[in-house]
């Protein structure tokens, strides 16, 4: 039996907002109307505060991560995964894309991600891995000669020489090259590259009809056109900002391209690299496919939508989210046309699912329902036959705690998921309630009475300060685990009582929140959940490339910023003061000027002398800077709405000789923070002030919960005192909170679908101040030499994270 759904805006799975919106389903069949209705028609609403900001309900289950819910796996950010099909593990993470060998009978599927990046050949009868080469690093899609006998897989950040006697750049390592027999690679030759540009990242191949191979450079904005082979004459050319995927024609006569932080599509001469029309797509346009009928499908990680090009024009916007009115994060990343033509198929990574999508009217496209998958579907193909639907996971099936010392990035784990295209409308229907259920609806009945919402809710409008504090790397069991109460294990802390005599004395007197996840895995991405509540697909593509010393690309706000900005962003828009005190804001200097600067709407809207703090600088140097503002602030009255603030000091700067040792480092980091909470609690503007404090990641120590799980404090008159808050909270949980507090709407799907921190506040205040408890350790001492030190100089402590974990 065929579905066929009229939808609304092309588009028919849509959420209640505020009243409910009536979705008809035209179907052959009463009963699978009711499914589907069931399963579509979202139950949740949407309030509206006293100011005008959403306030959605949430969960009130308080379930640790590795916990199943319902048959459901629930990930560190909250959402479930319930992944469709038969799941082939991969030995790395980060698909980057398929490809078919030309009898159907083997799939290839490339690895990017922070382990054994190389290329696995899937069997595509037993559905297993019977292959798998290494490579030093690849980045982006991989892509076959004319007869098939040769796979080309990119080089990513490539290797650059000068003949000296020539003066001629070369680009050693390009791409891969591997023989293809019909049933093994074999390692067979380097690509190099005659070009120019010393700073290459190859991150896009494709293979013409005149057996041409095109690389894409995304760190100079070149396209290259190798003729015949590796010996071949080069062409390039230079293109939009941040060229990625690209795709021929199927008659091979024109080159379409993605031009990643341009947000546009070029369609280039594949002979002359002529550029013959250029399109404006969505935000962060990362996948394209061509279809049978010539029409040109790309997605917009940054916008949840499709474009569709077609007579000239984008004729199409498909929005692939599960409403058409969500705002960022769907992160649409992959796309797979049918061999008829006739279905779409789109990975929305941070939804964890795919979207069909009706493509046989030309005229009109319809999203027909979602598979449920397994954590970031990042790569998609169709069996040549049509009757199974591949899809490649970046993150993986599951996610395992770090009690014995494994790295988080370590932890991420490949596969690829099979399913079988065709499902039954009814099928489709339990499939898309799945995944409707995967995400962290809103309940707030659940959590608490309705009077108590209110009052709650009441209590967060008397805020009109927010001080959000964002520190570095710890784990909750390595700071808290001595605490005594909660869920801790004294057995991994690092930095207990001794050391950290604030962060003890605060989570005690107010509350204790032993089950707080961060929603990044590292600083790169982890400061953008922090402040935005979401982390673009570049980000997550390119951090692993870091962190794993591959080399990630160059790259601006254009390709890190999230489409909707940032929590000061979202303060200038709806007018509120904002400073930042060394969050996102830096000095800009030459020889001859000295400049400030800041990412979004920051601006001047920051302290200067704090931006120029080096990263080894003390927090408590930090903290009197901040400290120094507020007294001034006392004076006229005038504080900001909103603060955030970096203290860094409890990243540590190693063992190196003359260092301060780790444990000065985050003690001084603790005595910064109770400096902080003390001088705000004494001043004139503690009676309707919130300060949050949670750490960016937690990927630098050990947790028996989940490697996510870290510290948050929660300050204020209105917190709770003396308790354990073990509701399922994360990072964006905190953004949430801070939203409904100021009265903003949310940024992206997972601050508007995160837990706010209702049950850790009261109605009533409690007006006592908080004084800070001084160090119990000398917080001046120094690393001696020794052969600890001498390995800890070589490593980089300059800025977050550039030292190998």
């Amino acid at each position: 039996m065929r579905l066929c759904l009229k939808p609304q805006q092309k588009h028919f799975p849509i959420r209640s907002f505020v009243s409910a919106v009536t979705v008809i389903l035209v179907l052959n069949s009463t009963m699978e109307a009711r499914a589907v209705e069931s399963a579509l028609v979202h139950r949740a609403t949407l309030n509206l505060t006293d100011k005008g900001a959403l306030v959605p309900h949430f969960p009130a289950t308080v379930d640790s991560p590795d916990r199943t819910v319902s048959g459901a796996y629930r990930l560190p950010n909250g959402w479930h995964i319930t992944p469709a099909g038969h799941t082939i593990p991969l030995t790395g993470d980060l698909p980057q894309g398929f490809v078919w060998s030309k009898d159907a009978k083997y799939l290839f599927v490339s690895t990017g991600g922070y382990h054994d990046q190389g290329v696995s050949v899937i069997d595509a009868a037993s559905r297993r891995v019977v292959q798998t080469l290494s490579v030093a690093r690849t980045f982006g899609s991989m892509t076959w000669n004319g007869d098939g006998t040769t796979l080309y897989l990119p080089g990513g950040h490539a290797l650059s020489a000068v003949d000296s006697k020539t003066g001629q750049h070369s680009v050693r390592r390009a791409a891969y090259a591997f023989a293809w027999d019909g049933k093994r690679l074999t390692p067979d030759h380097n690509f190099t590259l005659n070009a120019t540009d010393p700073d290459c990242y190859i991150v896009g191949l494709a293979h013409g009809t005149s057996g041409a191979l095109y690389l894409a450079n995304v760190n100079g904005d070149m396209l290259y056109r190798v003729s015949d082979g590796p010996a071949g004459d080069v062409m390039s050319t230079k293109t939009s900002a941040g060229p990625f995927a690209m795709t021929l024609s199927p008659d091979g006569q024109m080159l379409a391209l993605c031009n990643w932080a341009d947000s546009s599509v070029s369609l280039l001469d594949a002979h002359s690299l002529k550029e013959n029309a250029k399109y404006r797509v969505g935000s962060h346009p990362n996948a394209i496919a061509f279809g049978p009928d010539g029409r040109l499908y790309v997605s917009n990680g940054g916008s949840n939508s499709v474009s569709v090009i077609s007579g000239g024009r984008v004729a199409e916007t498909i929005k692939t989210s599960l409403a058409p009115t969500d705002t960022v994060g769907s992160t649409p990343d992959a796309l797979a046309v049918s061999p008829d033509g006739e279905r779409l198929y789109v990975a929305n990574a941070d939804n964890n699912d795919v979207a069909v999508i009706d493509i046989a009217d030309r005229a009109e496209s319809r999203v027909i329902g979602f598979i449920p998958t397994a954590w970031y579907p990042i790569a998609l193909t169709v069996s040549p036959d049509g009757k199974e639907l591949y899809v490649g996971v970046g993150k993986g099936t599951h996610f395992s705690n770090s009690a014995n010392g494994t790295y988080i990035a370590k932890l991420l784990n490949g596969a690829v998921s099979v399913v079988d295209t065709a499902v039954t409308a009814s099928q489709l229907a339990h499939y898309t309630h799945q995944v409707y259920d995967n995400v962290p609806h809103v309940n707030m009945e659940r959590v608490t009475s309705g009077a108590n919402r209110a009052a709650i809710l009441a209590t967060f409008h008397k805020i009109k300060h927010v001080v959000y504090i964002i520190r570095e790397n710890r784990t909750y069991d390595q700071v808290l685990g001595d605490i005594g109460r909660g869920n801790s294990d004294p057995n991994l802390t690092m930095f207990g009582q001794n050391i950290t005599p604030n962060a003890h004395n605060i989570a005690r007197r107010y509350v204790l929140l032993d089950n707080l996840y961060c929603n990044g895995e590292v600083s790169e991405d982890g400061h953008q959940w922090c402040d935005a509540a979401y982390a673009t697909d570049f980000v997550e593509r390119a951090w692993v490339q870091n962190y794993s010393g591959r080399v990630e690309p160059n790259y601006d706000d254009r390709l890190t910023q999230s489409p909707a900005g940032y929590l000061w962003d979202n303060c200038a828009r709806h007018g509120l003061t904002y400073r930042s005190y060394g969050e996102f804001s830096f000095v800009v200097s030459s020889p001859t000027t000295l400049g400030f600067g800041g990412v979004g709407s920051l601006g001047k809207h920051s302290n200067a002398a704090y931006a120029k703090l080096s990263f080894e600088a003390r927090d408590t140097l930090r903290s009197k800077l901040f400290i120094d503002d507020l007294k001034r602030a006392e004076k006229t009255g005038k504080w900001p709405q909103f603060i955030v603030m970096s203290l860094p000091q409890d990243h540590t700067h190693g063992l190196g000789a003359s260092e301060y040792t780790p444990q000065a480092c985050v003690a001084s980091n603790d005595q910064a923070l109770g400096q902080i909470v003390d001088a705000v609690s004494h001043s004139r503007f503690w009676k309707d002030t919130a300060i949050l404090v949670i750490e960016d990641d937690a990927q630098d120590g050990q947790d028996h919960v989940d490697a996510h799980r870290t510290v948050g404090l929660v300050i204020s008159p209105y917190v709770r005192r003396d308790v354990v808050d073990s509701t399922f909270y994360t990072t964006a949980s905190f953004v949430h909170t801070i939203e409904i507090m100021l009265g903003l709407p949310p940024m992206s799907q997972f601050d508007k679908d995160a837990t706010p921190l209702f049950n850790a506040y009261m109605p009533t205040p409690v007006d006592a101040p908080y004084n800070n408890l001084p160090p119990r350790i000398n917080i001046l001492a120094k690393n001696p030499a020794g052969p600890a030190s001498i390995a800890s100089s070589k490593l980089d402590f300059s800025a977050p994270d550039r030292v190998d974990p």
